[in-house]
């Protein structure tokens, strides 16, 4: 048994059908797209904001090496941290640090009722760094705050 198709049968898809799926495609291709243009934005802001805490913690790491006397950990505020290695430089950040000094005679409000061996009471200094990125070609302020203890000893 055959069928047999008359000359009118149209195989295929009419104009209509073609530009209303075009369209279709279209509406879900501009939604797609906007995604991909803020997952751009939003990777480059986290890879922004790691580089930042590398810095952040090098710049820290850095200062926390030298020796206690050291005259760039005098108490200050703001001082434009300048690199002990020529060779790393990094133009987009700029840091800052102040060292506080301060005394801890009676270390009961900290939970330690003996000075550790070689502690002596006043030789403690805060070291509180701060790195800004500048990267102007993302929007919003980024900077980051590490601070730690040095002890004398």
């Amino acid at each position: 048994m055959s069928i047999k198709l008359s000359p009118r049968s149209e195989d295929g898809f009419t104009l209509v059908e073609v530009l209303m799926a075009l369209l279709i495609l279209a509406i879900v291709s501009l939604g797609v797209a906007g995604m991909f243009s803020h997952a751009m934005v939003v990777n480059a802001s986290g890879y922004d904001y790691a580089r930042l805490a590398s810095q952040a913690r090098f710049v820290l790491e850095e200062l926390r090496a030298r020796p206690f006397t050291d005259p760039t950990l005098v108490e200050t505020t703001g001082r434009t941290w300048i690199p002990q290695s020529a060779t790393y430089s990094n133009i987009n950040f700029t840091a800052t640090y102040s060292v506080t000094d301060f005394s801890i005679n009676g270390w009961a409000d900290l939970g330690v009722w003996t000075l550790p061996t070689g502690v002596t009471p006043g030789n403690v200094k805060r070291i509180t760094v701060r790195v800004r990125s500048t990267a102007e070609n993302l929007q919003g302020r980024r900077e980051l705050v590490v601070s730690a203890l040095k002890v004398a000893g």
